[in-house]
């Protein structure tokens, strides 16, 4: 391609209005994720963000020729307004403020959709606007009101008990401790692995929003999602216990910290994206009957 055609291609790109607002979009996306690490240091947390936000994409990619791209004044006016407040509200942000920032998703979303489609045509994105609305569910509300109905860290503690029975430990459960004759370990609710699960099941309902499946793997993938956390996170407990009993407190110190933690995590998450993938291999369309080659032709006619 000469020199002339990149210019004559930039030019335009340029002047199409459709990619200065993509490039806003990706702007203010990298202005979120870049706050958040830096707000949270939760690489976690980052990474599911990242993930919502590759879910969105991956819609809108999907069926990008069925897009309908309509400017309305007043919807322009109220986007540009809020994308000012959301610049505004970046610049201010503390550490404490972190439950903010988790809802900017959706508050990006809808600016950039008053931007481009303006209100009436809010109809024909309700996928993305769920996207958008699970991510800015704030993960530590969940987890907290979920516990208070299961009680998550009795939950885990028996099965570990459980498991560690089983496996020939002496071990007594007292409430949430696990009690061994060389040490305890007093469960949590860091340790009782409701995040794990409920970041596990964001990432399911990521999946059935954008994939299409039937009944049963609606019911499927957000089971596998919490059962695989939840079953990963007890056999990290027995291991945090392991260490107590063999009094390895730097391996406890490790194991028991964020990046320990995020090991076991992936390991669940890993049973997770193994299982859609193979939801999704499964829907791909095979060729029943592909067309023959020349030289099958030419052998079959002999």
């Amino acid at each position: 391609m000469r020199l002339s055609e990149y210019r004559t291609r930039f030019v335009q790109v340029a002047n199409d209005s459709n990619y200065w607002l993509l490039g806003i979009a990706l702007a203010l996306i990298a202005l979120h994720l870049q706050l958040y690490y830096r707000l949270t240091g939760n690489f976690s947390s980052v990474s599911l963000e990242l993930i919502g936000w590759s879910a969105v994409f991956y819609s809108l990619w999907h069926r990008r020729n069925d897009l309908m791209l309509q400017r309305e004044p007043v919807s322009q006016f109220v986007g540009w307004f809020l994308i000012a407040i959301l610049l505004v509200r970046g610049v201010n942000l503390r550490g404490a403020q972190t439950i903010v920032l988790g809802v900017t998703p959706l508050f990006i979303g809808i600016a950039i959709a008053l931007l481009s489609v303006g209100w009436k045509q809010f109809k024909h994105y309700q996928r993305e606007l769920w996207l958008l609305f699970i991510m800015a569910i704030p993960t530590e509300f969940l987890v907290q009101g979920i516990d208070r109905l299961i009680h998550s860290t009795v939950l885990t503690a028996k099965y570990a008990h459980t498991l560690m029975w089983y496996l020939g430990f002496l071990v007594e459960r007292k409430g949430t401790q696990l009690v061994m004759p060389s040490g305890a370990v007093d469960i949590y609710l860091g340790c009782s692995g409701l995040e794990a699960a409920v970041v596990s099941m964001k990432v399911a309902l990521f999946f059935l929003l954008v994939y299409p499946t039937c009944l049963r793997e609606k019911i499927l993938v957000p089971s596998i999602a919490v059962f695989s956390a939840f079953i990963i996170n007890g056999f990290r407990v027995i291991f945090l216990a392991y260490l107590v009993s063999k009094q390895d407190t730097a391996g406890f110190e490790y194991w028991h910290g964020e990046q320990g933690a995020q090991i076991f995590s992936m390991i669940s998450m890993t049973i997770l994206s193994t299982y859609c993938q193979v939801l999704m291999e499964r829907g791909k369309p095979e060729l029943s009957n592909p067309e023959p080659t020349p030289e099958e032709l030419k052998q079959s006619s002999r």
